[in-house]
């Protein structure tokens, strides 16, 4: 009886010590995001044309990010939350507005760009949407949002945004 509960109880230490250096090696998963994170004068790309303001801050202990956005130019805004999932090793967004869009997409950081994606398939058809951000050298983001229903043969930018620190401008 004695042996049984040894066991057990050394494997319950030898998991949460795994599960630790676990955790501890994907810490900077978790900060792959962190370009983003700041106050911005949002710009359409390439042009001095103001289109929004977004608040991108760390929550919950620095595992995620949550966005703050709203235009500058209508009455349109909304709100996300990012984190990166350990389970899945991706990265997931859930977005929602004030137009009644909600939107999860999940992907990861390649080749300098976080990569968000996903298809909604419904009576109409597959619509794909794919966000993709990157930090520019002079301390700037660009964000474009691209939508395919042609199952990616073909993309249409429909947002692409030069996020610049508020305090910068």
């Amino acid at each position: 009886m004695k042996l049984k509960s040894f066991t057990y109880i050394l494997i319950l230490i030898l998991l949460g010590a795994s599960h630790a250096i676990a955790q501890k090696n994907n810490d900077y998963k978790f900060k792959e995001f962190n370009f983003w994170v700041g106050q911005w004068n949002v710009y359409k790309h390439g042009t001095d044309t103001l289109v929004g303001k977004s608040k991108i801050e760390k929550i919950i202990d620095d595992k995620a990010i949550k966005e703050t956005y709203h235009s500058t130019t209508s009455k349109y805004k909304g709100t996300s939350l990012n984190k990166y999932n350990p389970g899945t090793d991706q990265w997931e967004q859930f977005w929602v507005d004030n137009s009644g869009l909600t939107l999860f997409i999940q992907g990861n950081f390649m080749d300098g760009k976080m990569i968000l994606q996903n298809s909604i398939s419904n009576e109409k058809g597959t619509l794909s949407n794919k966000i993709s951000w990157h930090k520019n050298n002079n301390n700037t983001v660009r964000q474009t949002w691209s939508q395919s229903t042609d199952q990616g043969k073909t993309w249409k930018v429909i947002f692409d945004g030069d996020y610049k620190p508020i305090n910068a401008d």
